[in-house]
């Protein structure tokens, strides 16, 4: 049974990468299964939520202006993520990293960043996979209250549900990153390297990216039925009819 999304406090997010293990691997694999999908996105305004999200190298993003929304610290904009001060069909596109897993109210968050969002806008959002063996560790309750095991983690399926219902449509989607998220092994992927070309649910970042569909109504007139007046009938009908009229 699926826990409620929503809780009442909320944990603290990773200020930085290098907070998390690995955490400059880690930055570099899912900037490198990013690229190819934000080569396609364009426009003018771009916002950049959370810390991870400001500090990943997007060179292959086309948008003029680009600027970053935290809490605090750095950031160019400090905002609450569930009250966006941003007007409604206003920002092309929103990147979105590790953030999502910290907030008190997801739903509302996404509800937000669709909001802001123009008609085909492009959400790109990433997060940690519970599915992944690294999970496995933060089970473990030496490592409950650290980064990064101390949010609530959701499944892609999941996430995806909610963007459905927020009228996106998911263009691409996909795992990277595997790892057990262990800062004292010698290799970040420890072994599941290989086993992620099989297995690609063993990757430790999910990604997802979205495009937001709005579906104008178009109004149908109704046809009324058309009466043909009597005198309209050929009287040559009229009598093959048999003079019924």
């Amino acid at each position: 049974m699926l826990m409620p999304a929503r809780q009442e406090v909320a944990a603290a997010a990773p200020s930085s990468w290098l907070e998390l293990p690995h955490g400059g691997w880690l930055q570099a694999q899912l900037s490198q299964a990013l690229a190819p999908h934000c080569a396609k996105v364009f426009g003018y305004y771009l916002a950049r939520v959370g810390h991870l999200a400001h500090e990943l190298e997007l060179n292959e993003l086309r948008v003029r202006h680009q600027f970053s929304a935290t809490r605090s610290g750095a950031g160019d904009i400090h905002t609450d993520f569930e009250y966006w001060p941003f007007a409604e069909g206003v920002l092309d596109a929103v990147v979105m990293v590790g953030q999502l897993e910290f907030e008190r109210d997801p739903h509302q968050v996404l509800r937000e960043m669709s909001r802001s969002l123009i008609a085909d806008g492009h959400l790109i959002l990433a997060g940690l996979n519970p599915l992944c063996p690294a999970r496995w560790v933060g089970f473990w309750p030496p490592h409950l209250q650290q980064l990064p095991w101390r949010g609530r983690y959701f499944s892609r399926a999941r996430v995806c549900d909610w963007l459905n219902l927020l009228n996106f449509e998911i263009v691409a989607s996909g795992y990277t990153a595997p790892s057990l998220l262990l800062a004292r092994t010698p290799s970040p992927s420890f072994g599941l390297s290989h086993l992620s070309q099989v297995l690609p649910a063993v990757g430790s970042w999910y990604y997802l990216v979205a495009k937001k569909r709005e579906y104008p109504l178009t109004p149908v007139r109704l046809k009324r039925p058309s009466k043909t007046p009597l005198n309209a009938v050929p009287a040559v009908q009229r009598i093959n009819d048999g003079g019924r009229y």
